[in-house]
């Protein structure tokens, strides 16, 4: 085996690298946004993947029709799982276009945000329900996942030095 097969084994373990950074910075599972009225929220949470029984910091953002933070918004929440509402938090005042909400989900499954914002300019009340996945083994499970792939990367490593040094013993021939 020549040693030009050693330039795979990087691309093999950035990989596994880009994975991992790609799954912290941009979750696919609780991020949302929806425009209702004049406006558009916008949901992530923090972690990027809830976990049961661990608080999360749920990021609410406001935005305008151009895209600029609404300066102050009137904005209540309710936490619904499997139908019935667990939690409750009154309308009340927010500033700069952003609300952050610790919570801790109890339950694993899918959970559903109601937001209901109050609408200053035709004093009515817009309501959107966003998703949000809450899982209760996540991060070690996936933390398994990255160390078995490196796990194989450096199994092939050390089969491509014994084999290519011929540390393996010969047959002999009897």
């Amino acid at each position: 085996m020549q040693k030009r097969f050693y330039v795979f084994l990087p691309i093999y373990l950035s990989f596994f690298v880009v994975l991992g950074i790609y799954e912290v910075y941009h979750p696919p599972f609780s991020t949302d946004s929806a425009r209702i009225g004049d406006y558009e929220i916008k949901v992530e949470t923090t972690p990027p993947v809830p976990e049961a029984g661990k608080v999360t910091t749920i990021h609410f953002l406001v935005l305008d029709k151009n895209e600029n933070p609404v300066d102050n918004f009137r904005m209540g929440v309710q936490v619904y799982y499997n139908d019935n509402m667990v939690s409750s938090f009154l309308p009340s005042d927010h500033n700069s276009g952003k609300w952050d909400l610790d919570y801790t989900f109890n339950e694993p499954g899918n959970h559903v945000i109601r937001v209901d914002l109050v609408d200053f300019k035709n004093g009515g009340i817009l309501p959107y329900a966003f998703n949000i996945g809450v899982l209760n083994f996540y991060m070690s499970l996936f933390t398994y996942l990255i160390i078995a792939g490196l796990a194989g990367a450096a199994g092939i490593v050390i089969a491509i030095i014994l084999f290519q040094r011929k540390i393996w013993p010969k047959k002999s021939k009897t």
